[in-house]
């Protein structure tokens, strides 16, 4: 008689006595991967990671090229996990509010119950791999709905992060392309702030709400992948997704948040094929507005009270401007400069050109062609849409109107 070698002395005489041996070779159960993240966290962070996946995230054709949220998002998960935070993870699309039914919740304190330092670090360097493929998991989920609209989903995850007494933290994966809601960029111009300012007053109206201003109070917000949808869909250009960051850091400062909005590519997996788009939920064409990019510079950073020359704070915001317009396929870039209402016409009006050529000037120097100067004179127009008053004295009331315009015509 052979006898098969199982775990136990037991087994042995079950054999030789002729029970049957399949139960008794059934290998023992060990403990599940991120088993021990099911657990309840003895810290009171909390960090919510919601993944875009409406269509204009998925990429056409093979599905190569789509963006590659669970690298992105690597350094977002690292700090979760070194925090030991309670991670959500959960996909959006359309206008859904409601995460709770597709939210994957995990806890990431890898000192809950073991003191032992080898088992700490290996749970540590475990909880960054599972959340990663959470996150892998969600954007290889499909949409529920048609359009995009993350401010529902956001201030959803808020809600979440608000019941927790800690530190907390929402991190957005998505290209910000929105095509559903009171924000919907399908009509946009993508010009200027007065654009920004009108879709934020729409989306905080008292009938719509979706903008309110505590939504992110206390909670670090950070949005990545602004600007770059999936490889085979329309890519807004350089400019444009410049005023989308702009958009999404209104969004976050009316509802009282601190934001990191970044912009810059996520590139996409080399070693997995990403998402395909779903046929019956294609999100609404965004035509990437006029031809003509509005580009409002901060009032305070560049120039003294009756001054025209370039403040030192000034130099690095128009390096990256000027990097923005290179690479933005523009043809002309109009500087135009702008005065506060205080002193006499003729004075505002040679300020205001002085600005504009010094502005342009620099512009110039870092390669930006066909660049022309034109001063405005003095103004009582703010770019939020505030208006100077008329008894307006100090610099404080009045520098919202010494700024610079730069209109940038695409080809």
């Amino acid at each position: 008689m052979r006898i098969t070698s199982c775990r136990g002395g037991a087994l042995v005489v079950a054999a030789l006595l002729g029970v049957p041996l399949l139960a008794a070779c059934t290998p023992p159960v060990g403990p599940q991967p991120c088993g021990w993240m099911e657990e309840k966290s003895e810290t009171s962070g909390r960090t919510a990671i919601l993944v875009d996946v409406t269509n204009s995230t998925r990429s056409a054709g093979s599905g190569r090229g789509a963006p590659d949220y669970q690298e992105a998002l690597r350094d977002v998960i690292a700090a979760a996990v070194e925090a030991r935070d309670t991670v959500s993870v959960a996909p959006f699309s359309g206008s859904a509010a409601d995460l709770s039914a597709s939210a994957v919740v995990r806890s990431a304190d890898w000192k809950h119950n073991d003191d032992n330092p080898d088992n700490q670090g290996d749970r540590r360097t475990e909880a960054e791999r599972c959340l990663g493929a959470a996150v892998g998991a969600a954007q290889a989920s499909s949409p529920t709905a048609v359009g995009t609209d993350v401010l529902r989903p956001a201030a959803s995850a808020a809600d979440w992060l608000r019941q927790g007494k800690g530190a907390k933290h929402l991190v957005v994966a998505t290209d910000g392309l929105v095509t559903s809601g009171c924000a919907s960029l399908v009509k946009s111009d993508f010009s200027g702030g007065a654009e920004i300012e009108a879709i934020t007053a729409a989306c905080a109206d008292e009938s719509v709400q979706e903008l309110r201003p505590a939504v992110f109070d206390g909670i670090e917000v950070t949005l990545v992948g602004i600007g770059h949808p999936a490889a085979g869909q329309a890519v807004p250009k350089p400019a444009q997704t410049q005023w989308l960051k702009q958009l999404w850091e209104r969004f976050c400062a009316f509802q009282g948040g601190t934001c990191d909005v970044r912009t810059s590519s996520v590139g996409s997996a080399r070693d997995r094929v990403g998402p395909s788009p779903v046929p019956e939920f294609a999100d609404p064409q965004i035509g990437y507005g006029s031809t003509t990019v509005i580009f409002d510079l901060p009032e305070a950073a560049l120039f003294e009270t009756g001054k025209a020359r370039l403040l030192p704070a000034a130099l690095p915001l128009l390096t990256q401007l000027a990097v923005t317009l290179r690479t933005g396929a523009v043809v002309t870039a109009k500087v135009r400069g702008f005065a506060d209402p205080r002193g006499d016409d003729r004075s505002n009006k040679i300020l205001s050109e002085g600005r504009a050529k010094a502005v342009a000037d620099f512009l110039r120097t870092e390669g930006v062609p066909n660049v022309e100067a034109e001063g405005m004179g003095e103004t009582t127009r703010c770019t939020d849409g505030r208006v100077v008053p008329a008894t307006a004295t100090s610099d404080q009331e009045t520098e919202c109107a010494r700024r610079v315009e730069i209109l940038a015509t695409r080809a």
